[in-house]
């Protein structure tokens, strides 16, 4: 009996010994998720199983005025939460840089690949582990939003480069400050899926002076008000938008700095790539979230205000655009915003060409350029709060329109990707794909239809009118059915073989398809040819008129389609 119980201690004590390494462990995986929940998340799927690759999904269509888009959305994978990230494009792809410093190729929703190619630290390791430090926590940290900011492709003397914008924290000197590095790449997107490069390979550029020292007030560093967005003049000069980290003498116990030309935040800074200089160009703004220079070479911002005041601005140089002395916000309690020189007025410094009151949280600018006529040379805008894109029509420094295009997603920056095509990045950490449609097409189709006929013009105008008739309520968008049946390919289509949701009887029980014949006696008397049908006649008479109609119809539907050149 005796010798029994000196084994059944190390029994006891290797159970013990087993449950404190199992708690720890759980502990350890426990302290990691509440810093880095998806790489916990990650580490453990790749055990059992590879993770798939993301499946696009396909979402509603996207309508604005003149256009149309039909819409896929791809997943792309961070390593810990948060919001932030850029977006370029390269040789007609789209490059994105994701909050965590991840770099992606997207030539399409079902081609999203990692690039090789390392990027500089910025410091958020050692921020993490300041933040975990016990001496430290009389801080408030928000790890959520330190990032990466921007990231922009150029040329520059026959060469492809890079630009990355990113915050970076100096744990020996408890301060921040804003970096530009630049990298060296391929022209070709080929090249560049394959291209290998390391963080060593980055040159710094530029940094913002002085050093920011963490603040107690509010938040240790104020990611979200850093700005960090780039832009490219085509000439060897790179533009960033420097924000103020929230050192504005509210939310900072430092005055405002904005004004103060003794510091590079709050302001436009322009590096010049060639020499290596750089020098503020304007003052007194508060968080740049997009930069971008028009078709006439102007530089336009807009950037965050408080509750109310977000601006888009026309940059000049040497102009002082009133932050934090004049705005057209208030604070978040609604209390005038303390030290302004005037409330609900810009009177006194630079005013901005448009603001919005209420607030949309602007997010990017891009200058649309050989797009669709009807959108080329406007600017688009993306929002995080109003989850909608914005398309300024400018005039002689005037927005004659900010058409508002709903998108519902959170969107970090949108960018033309091609002649037809946008793309945008969520804070949802998705590429979303727009695609603009046949419907928002239908105009330069038939201009191309019609240069191919040899009609009199007489006939060429009654063809154009007609189709017009028929527009009103139909489309030529094969996906857009909502209103009547689409038209597109309809000749050859099966009868009521559409999505349309309110077809008669008759239609649904068809099992023929339209044919010409069919098509030019429907539009002669649509209740006797289908009966129950609930489209009106269309007015058209004239046989010839009629059978010019089908015509056009039957194009579409050919291998001919001028479209499809």
């Amino acid at each position: 009996m005796t010798g029994k119980r000196p084994e059944r201690r190390r029994r006891s004590a290797g159970i013990v010994l087993s449950g404190i390494l199992l708690f720890g462990f759980l502990a350890g995986i426990s302290a990691e998720y509440l810093f880095s929940p998806s790489t916990v998340a990650r580490r453990l799927a790749v055990r059992i199983a590879p993770p798939p690759p993301p499946l696009p999904v396909t979402d509603p269509d996207v309508e604005s005025i003149f256009l149309t888009f039909s819409r896929k959305t791809v997943q792309v994978p961070i390593s810990r939460y948060g919001r932030g990230g850029g977006l370029t494009v390269v040789d007609g792809r789209a490059l994105l840089a994701t909050i965590d410093g991840k770099l992606f190729l997207a030539s399409a929703p079902e081609d999203v690949r990692p690039l090789s190619i390392g990027v500089p630290d910025y410091g958020f390791d050692g921020y993490r582990a300041f933040a975990e430090d016990p001496a430290n926590s009389d801080y408030h940290f928000e790890l959520w939003a330190y990032r990466y900011f921007d990231i922009l492709a150029y040329d520059l003397n026959g060469t492809s480069h890079l630009a990355l914008s990113f915050i970076r924290f100096r744990p020996e000197q408890r301060c921040f400050q804003t970096v530009v590095a630049v990298l060296d790449i391929p022209s070709t997107a080929a090249e560049l899926a394959a291209y290998e490069a390391t963080a060593k390979d980055w040159r710094t550029v530029y940094e913002t002076a002085p050093c920011l020292p963490i603040k107690k007030k509010e938040s240790a560093i104020e990611v979200q008000i850093g700005g960090g967005r780039l832009a490219y003049d085509g000439n060897g000069r790179l533009i960033l938008g420097s924000g103020d980290y929230h050192i504005d003498g509210v939310f900072s116990e430092m005055p405002a700095i904005a004004q103060d030309p003794a510091y590079d935040y709050g302001k436009v800074i322009e590096i010049d790539l060639v020499t290596g200089k750089n020098r503020q160009i304007a003052r007194g703004l508060r968080n740049m979230q997009g930069v971008t220079f028009d078709a006439k070479g102007q530089l336009w911002t807009v950037e965050h205000g408080l509750r109310g005041g977000d601006e888009l601005n026309l940059i000049e140089e040497g102009k002082d655009y009133g932050w934090p002395q004049e705005s057209l916000g208030t604070l978040y309690n609604r209390l005038p915003i303390p030290n302004t020189l005037s409330y609900g007025r810009h009177d006194r410094f630079a005013a901005p060409i448009y603001a919005f009151l209420p607030s949309v949280a602007i997010s990017s600018l891009e200058l649309l350029q050989g797009f669709n006529p009807a959108w080329d040379g406007d600017i688009l805008m993306g929002t995080l709060k109003d989850q909608s894109l914005y398309r300024f029509r400018i005039e002689d420094r005037r927005v004659m329109f900010a058409e508002r295009i709903p998108i519902g997603e959170r969107i970090r920056a949108a960018r033309q990707l091609d002649a037809d095509r946008l793309v945008l990045f969520t804070d949802d950490n998705e590429l979303v794909f727009l695609t603009e449609t046949p419907n928002g097409q239908a105009m330069s189709f038939l201009s191309a239809y019609l240069g191919k006929q040899n009609l009199t013009a007489h006939a060429r105008e009654r063809l154009e009118s007609n189709l017009n008739t028929c527009l009103k309520c139909h489309s030529l968008d094969p996906e857009m059915n909502e209103f009547a049946p689409s038209l597109a390919a309809i000749v050859g289509a099966p009868i009521g073989g559409t999505r349309f949701a309110s077809y008669s009887g008759w239609m649904r029980a068809q099992e023929t398809s339209w044919t010409p014949q069919m098509l030019s006696a429907f539009l002669e008397a649509p209740e006797a040819v289908a009966p129950g049908t609930t489209m009106p006649a269309p007015g058209i008479h004239d046989p010839e008129e009629i059978g010019a109609v089908v015509a056009f119809l039957a194009a579409m539907a050919s291998p001919l389609n001028p479209a499809a050149d």
